[in-house]
C-alpha cells in the first residue's frame, strides 16, 4: 500500500488528467483546489497556495525551489504557528518548511 506521494508524483497525475480531459484542464486552471479534490480526493489546507500556469508556444514558466535559508517571512510564519508548505502522506497533509506547492 502506498502511503506517501511526492509533489512531483501528484503533479504528474494532475498533468496527465489535464492532458486527457479539456474540461478538467479548464477547471484546474480556474479553481485548482476544487480540481485537485475532484481528481485526487485531497482536501488542501487553506494556507496552501496552488497556482496553475498554462505554457503556450509564446510563454514558458520556471519554478524555483525554495531558497536554502529561511526568510524573515518564513520565520514570522513559523513563530505564528504556520508552516510555509505541506506534503501529502498517508491520507493527510503534513506541514514542512519550504515554498508554496505549485502545479
Amino acid at each position: 500500500m502506498e502511503l506517501a506521494k511526492t509533489q512531483e508524483e501528484l503533479r504528474a497525475e494532475l498533468i496527465a488528467k489535464a492532458a486527457a480531459d479539456d474540461g478538467f484542464r479548464a477547471k484546474l486552471v480556474e479553481t485548482p483546489k476544487a480540481a485537485i479534490k475532484e481528481a485526487l480526493g485531497l482536501d488542501l489546507p487553506e494556507s496552501l497556495v496552488v497556482q496553475v500556469h498554462e505554457e503556450t508556444a509564446l510563454s514558458a514558466h520556471i519554478v524555483l525551489p525554495p531558497s536554502a535559508g529561511l526568510t524573515d517571512d518564513d520565520l514570522e510564519a513559523i513563530a505564528a504557528g504556520h508552516a510555509t508548505g505541506s506534503i501529502y502522506e498517508g491520507g493527510f497533509w503534513h506541514s514542512h518548511f519550504g515554498g508554496p506547492w505549485h502545479v
